[in-house]
């Protein structure tokens, strides 16, 4: 979801990279087009959506999102990071409905991202 110039909001997917860089590109690209023509970017069938929201002005413990038949695609949320004592935390929100994945695909993703984010530490 992007944040529109009005107070709206749109949609826009990202593509999948498996350069981070890349992905970044795309997600300023795209959500900076979306933000100025306040039209949805949507890939066009045949892909896996994963839907997320960054609430960086929010600190969060969880998130909700309603399955409503067209919207079951997995959802991560994450919000404003936190810092305890000597280090800083990410609180983040991880929705999966079981006909896609199960608890060990789910725990493997979240496994992943952590690693992903290891290495982005000095």
């Amino acid at each position: 979801m992007v944040a529109l110039r009005d107070g709206g909001i749109a949609t826009c997917d990202i593509p999948f990279s498996k350069s981070l860089e890349q992905f970044r590109r795309d997600y300023l690209a795209l959500t900076a087009q979306v933000r100025e023509t306040g039209a949805p970017y949507d890939l066009n069938g045949g892909y896996m959506v994963i839907g997320t929201s960054a609430l960086p002005q929010t600190e969060l413990d969880g998130a909700v999102n309603i399955y409503a038949g067209c919207y079951n695609n997995p959802f991560l949320v994450w919000g404003k990071y936190q810092e305890k004592l000597w280090r800083s935390a990410l609180p983040i929100s991880f929705q999966f409905h079981h006909t896609q994945m199960d608890g060990g695909h789910a725990a493997r993703f979240l496994e992943n991202l952590q690693e992903e984010i290891r290495a982005l530490s000095p």
